[in-house]
């Protein structure tokens, strides 16, 4: 009789233990969540575009459920973008759509950031992490033509451009001696600032054994220009627009 009440007390206390977990399953499916990490997007110079984040709750919804967002944190500039402050999951679906608006206000060169996270979730929901969207100004390329006439020492001269973040977006320092002329075509993106830094390894420019030369243009307008001895390097900064 003993052996038997302790076979009871066994399945009765199996019986609890999984009664409880299937409580604590069921309440943990009631949440909402954004349907992916990271959203991506780019803005056309002057205009405007949209991303639409997906929302997904547990569970098909009976009614109209209403969840508030906010942005927490963003490296973008002030008015590039609009994000709702709440997003809705209509009766009868479990998903919903948070659409983001993006422009090109002071974008400039880089990846603009958004980082959007639940708040104040409605009553009996719990929330997933934060998502982000990330954007950056299309670039619209323009080819700029660098001709360099060498004083004779090609093996010495090289030349780099950086953009406005101070990152090098083209260089070449691949010449050989008693190559006369080199005629570069380089792609870089319009309505940008960027600088032409001409460079020579023994400290001459290019005044020896004859004077060179380079021209940067872009369309025929001359954007940067120098040569004789100027030393190590020479700089020059210079649009695109």
């Amino acid at each position: 009789m003993k052996k038997i009440a302790n076979i009871f007390l066994i399945i009765l206390s199996s019986t609890l233990l999984l009664n409880c977990e299937d409580d604590q399953f069921e309440s943990s499916l009631d949440y909402v969540a954004f349907g992916d990490t990271t959203y991506s997007s780019s803005v056309d110079i002057d205009g405007s575009t949209t991303v639409d984040v997906v929302v997904y709750t547990s569970k098909i919804v009976e009614s109209d459920v209403t969840f508030n967002v906010s942005v927490d944190a963003t490296d973008a500039p002030a008015g590039s973008y609009s994000v709702p402050t709440s997003v809705t999951v209509p009766s009868g679906s479990n998903s919903g759509i948070l659409t983001v608006s993006l422009s090109d206000v002071d974008l400039g060169i880089g990846v603009n950031s958004l980082s959007i996270s639940f708040t104040d979730v409605a009553t009996g929901y719990g929330n997933g992490s934060s998502t982000s969207v990330e954007y950056i100004q299309t670039c619209n390329e323009v080819i700029a033509t660098l001709d360099i006439t060498f004083d004779g020492y090609a093996s010495e001269s090289g030349w780099y451009i950086t953009d406005s973040l101070g990152g090098t977006v083209a260089s070449s320092s691949d010449y050989t001696d008693g190559q006369a002329t080199t005629s570069e075509s380089i792609s870089l993106c319009f309505g940008r600032d960027y600088t032409f830094v001409m460079t020579d390894s023994y400290g001459d420019g290019l005044s020896y054994p004859a004077n060179g030369v380079y021209t940067l243009t872009i369309d025929g307008e001359v954007k940067a220009t120098g040569g004789g001895d100027f030393g190590e390097s020479e700089s020059t900064a210079f649009d695109t627009k």
